[in-house]
């Protein structure tokens, strides 16, 4: 039995990989698909999650909780391990700044404006319907949404640790796999209206069939990667993963015996928690890659191969955070969860639209971008982006890389100190701090959105100084 018991990771792994295969060919086949670009994993993990719940599938939901929870390290680690490709089109490096601070700071004032919304709409349910839901269920938004199933699932954990209900980990994961799916309903018309009204920069924005059936003809194929190690001695991919899974490594010694030490000591305590190995892992994985550069080898990594990495990884994150979801748990919540998604969602639009059309240079790139990254990942950022501009040759898709650095900075507090915390703050605090900062944010945001001499009303078709 002990034998049988060792295939139970791989067959999970398995049941993954049927699910993304059904999504690929339904994309495929299906028109509806095509037509709101919904990817492959969102397509099958919905698939996995209906037969999970009706027993279709000999699995639990609750299996494929912790399989999330690595993918989720993983891609992030991999983000981090990725330099910049040779290839990568040469910007203004003021505007690129100023673009990417843009967009972390949208991020980071989002991260706050969600937790005071679903707070509040929690709050409201609970007196008009006279249930007795803990607000923690609204606040968690912010982490589904804005962070990702990954983040979600992990603060959920960490809150239920501090005496919150056990049922938030995979509250959370609900509201990112809502998120995932806003994205794609709303973000897609959202990026057509602006190429159908010569908004975008990038004029030779079109969706072709590929684009829309999810699979390149066989002569469009392009290579995965440069090959950078010699077959007869290791295989390129085999040395690129062997690094990530160092990196992994160094981070459990690190957090095992080095992290102890700030047991106790109060907010600097949380950090210490398993909860938090993403955020560990990653800022190993970027002293890595420094390293590796500093001593003058970074070119044997593949940044090609790493950012392929890095995308599978966040596929099977995908798809493993839906059939995550137990139906128990989503009927139990339905409610509340319904009223904070939908108001959540609809204020986030609102924000990046209002701030969006403020900018006097690429705002529909930069709005569309936030608009994925604000509801669901960074990869689905850069699939909104890529429809108005499909070889990337605005700075928005190099923005979006620098946005990844720069959001451990402008948001580390809320994120690393406030967030693992707010079951001990009260109501009040949350919503002072959280509401601070994020009006903070907002003023940041309008004067990153206008350079001195720009006027909004003089901006020329193409621009997004214009009236949308």
């Amino acid at each position: 039995m002990a034998y049988i018991d060792t295939f139970v990771g791989f067959n999970i792994m398995a049941i993954v990989g049927l699910m993304l295969v059904i999504g690929v060919v339904l994309r495929a086949k299906i028109k509806i698909f095509q037509s709101f670009l919904i990817p492959a994993a969102i397509i099958g993990g919905a698939i996995g999650f209906i037969l999970i719940n009706t027993g279709l599938l000999p699995f639990e939901s609750k299996q494929f909780v912790n399989f999330s929870l690595h993918a989720f390290i993983i891609s992030f680690m991999s983000l981090c391990l990725t330099n910049k490709p040779d290839d990568a089109p040469e910007v203004s490096k003021k505007e690129y700044l100023r673009g990417g601070l843009w967009m972390s700071f949208v991020w980071s004032g989002s991260v706050g404006l969600q937790a005071i919304i679903g707070g509040l709409l929690l709050l409201g349910y609970n007196m008009v319907t006279g249930s007795s839901f803990s607000e923690m269920f609204g606040y968690i938004a912010t982490h589904g949404f804005t962070q990702g199933p990954g983040q979600g699932l992990t603060m959920g954990k960490i809150w239920a640790g501090l005496g919150a209900s056990g049922d938030l980990p995979i509250v959370g994961l609900i509201y990112a796999n809502i998120g995932f799916i806003f994205a794609f309903i709303i973000g897609v018309p959202v990026a057509r209206y602006f190429i159908k009204r010569g908004l975008n920069a990038n004029k030779k924005a079109s969706i072709e069939k590929e684009y829309l059936v999810g699979i390149l003809e066989n002569k469009k194929s392009s290579p995965l990667g440069y090959e950078k190690m010699h077959p007869a001695n290791i295989d390129t991919l085999a040395f690129q993963v062997s690094i990530l899974f160092l990196c992994y490594g160094l981070t459990f010694l690190y957090m095992k015996y080095v992290l102890a030490h700030l047991k106790g000591i109060p907010y600097l305590g949380v950090l210490s928690a398993w909860g938090l190995f993403f955020f560990h892992g990653l800022c190993v994985a970027t002293v890595v890659r420094l390293v590796i550069n500093k001593i003058g080898l970074g070119h044997m990594l593949s940044s090609r191969l790493q950012k392929h990495i890095t995308g599978a990884a966040v596929d099977i994150l995908l798809v493993a955070s839906f059939m995550s979801v137990s139906f128990q748990v989503l009927s139990t919540y339905l409610g509340p969860i319904t009223v904070v998604s939908v108001g959540v969602l609809v204020t986030t639009f609102i924000y990046i639209w209002y701030f969006g059309r403020k900018l006097t240079e690429l705002g529909p790139e930069r709005m569309v971008a936030q608009l994925g990254c604000c509801t669901g990942a960074t990869a689905n950022g850069l699939l909104l982006l890529r429809i108005l501009d499909p070889d990337y040759t605005t700075s928005v898709s190099l923005e979006l890389a620098f946005f990844n650095v720069a959001i451990l900075f402008t948001a580390g507090v809320p994120l690393f100190l406030v967030a693992p915390n707010v079951p001990n703050l009260g109501m009040l605090g949350i919503m002072g701090i959280y509401g601070l900062y994020s009006l903070v944010c907002f003023g940041i945001i309008w004067f990153l959105g206008k350079r001195k001499g720009d006027a909004v009303e003089q901006t020329q078709p193409g621009q997004a100084g214009m009236e949308y």
